[in-house]
């Protein structure tokens, strides 16, 4: 991450970007980075998302190589993100996961990072491309010889109807405009193509939402002084309106619940207590019965 400790320039947002309603409602939550990010609620379609954003230029600077050597993913994995055999298996898994949604064609992966399921998907047979805003992990992608575009995914104006399956990890949190990320990702999909998804759900656990409920009925805000990685809440209703929104049809939604373990930020004692307790009763509610996880699986497929 940057040395550069002066405030990270931002916008501010007036409407929700995922279905355009002006009726927005604080949501008790902020960051606290180089500036301060607080949270708003769309009162028509649920969205969830930081009110005042980083621009482009702000993003930049928070996405540099120690954000994939510590921060990435949350801050949840142990492994450094450029070493190749920590992610073998599960970019095996994934591959074989597209495999059964579609034939090896043409594989775009948005935030494809410094590029190892590009890497190993062309090994099977895909032909792959990848767009990234982070320049150190575009030079690292490039170093494995593939075709990825620094900056983001509307800018890189790829033809349309030009993939069979596109895939996002991790990724639809972090854009500026959710809904024209997926409508971009529509357009180069061919008719009947597929979006793959997975990203974090973190705010419709049961820890996060008792916090919630009770920060906001004390009148009180839930900070994170951490980066403002995150821009987008998502939630399973609010997500699954916006894949229809812009034209597909929902096949899969498979929430999950990462296991009771490290907690990620910075809580006291008791705060850690209470949402390991939760935490024990949430993973085998999620797993029963596919609600209040903090983890999801998308998987939808373009309207003809």
């Amino acid at each position: 991450m940057s040395d550069d400790r002066a405030p990270l320039p931002v916008r501010t947002l007036d409407r929700c970007l995922a279905c355009g309603a002006s009726a927005l409602a604080s949501f008790p939550m902020r960051y606290e980075f180089l500036g301060s990010f607080p949270a708003a609620e769309c009162r028509t379609c649920g969205m969830r998302f930081l009110r005042v954003q980083p621009t482009e230029e702000g993003l930049a600077r928070l996405y540099s190589a120690d954000y994939f050597r510590t921060d990435f993913r949350c801050g949840r994995s142990d492994a450094d993100y450029f070493r190749e055999d920590a992610f073998r298996t599960e970019n095996h898994d994934l591959l074989d996961a597209f495999e059964r949604l579609a034939p090896r064609g043409a594989l775009l992966e948005v935030g494809c990072a410094g590029g190892w399921l590009l890497k190993h998907a062309r090994e099977r047979g895909w032909r792959v491309a990848g767009v990234e805003l982070s320049a150190d992990a575009v030079a690292h992608a490039r170093s494995l010889g593939l075709d990825v575009f620094q900056g983001a995914l509307e800018a890189a104006r790829l033809p349309d109807a030009a993939f069979d399956l596109v895939y996002l990890g991790d990724v639809l949190e972090h854009v500026p405009d959710c809904r024209a990320t997926l409508a971009e990702i529509a357009r180069v999909l061919r008719p009947g193509g597929h979006v793959y998804l997975r990203g974090p759900i973190t705010t419709n656990s049961l820890g996060r939402s008792f916090g919630l409920a009770v920060q906001r009925s004390l009148g009180r805000t839930f900070v994170l002084r951490e980066p403002p990685y995150h821009l987008w809440e998502f939630t399973p209703r609010p997500l699954g309106a916006l894949f229809e929104r812009v034209g597909f049809a929902v096949l899969a939604m498979r929430q999950s619940k990462i296991a009771p373990g490290r907690p990620h930020g910075r809580k006291n004692a008791l705060e850690q207590a209470l949402l390991w307790a939760f935490d024990v009763m949430n993973v085998p509610l999620t797993r029963a019965f596919n609600v209040r996880g903090d983890r999801v699986v998308v998987i939808a497929r373009k309207r003809t």
